[in-house]
């Protein structure tokens, strides 16, 4: 009898709000990754951020 193939488990993935620091904060979307660190690459990547833009960027936690 065979034993059964492990599936491998899919990542959890947080909802991560990313927003640009402005004189007020401009809200860019949401990005779906699993921590902090990704989900700001993915909010680059997706929102097509430019290099002077980075250093404004801000992911946090999406308590909605």
């Amino acid at each position: 009898m065979r034993t059964p193939k492990k599936r491998p488990k899919a990542d959890k993935l947080r909802s991560w709000r990313a927003s640009l620091m402005r004189s007020r904060s401009q809200r860019l979307g949401i990005v779906y990754a699993k921590d902090e660190r990704s989900a700001e690459t993915k909010a680059i990547a997706q929102f097509k951020i430019g290099e002077e833009q980075r250093r404004r960027l801000i992911v946090r936690p999406n308590d909605d």
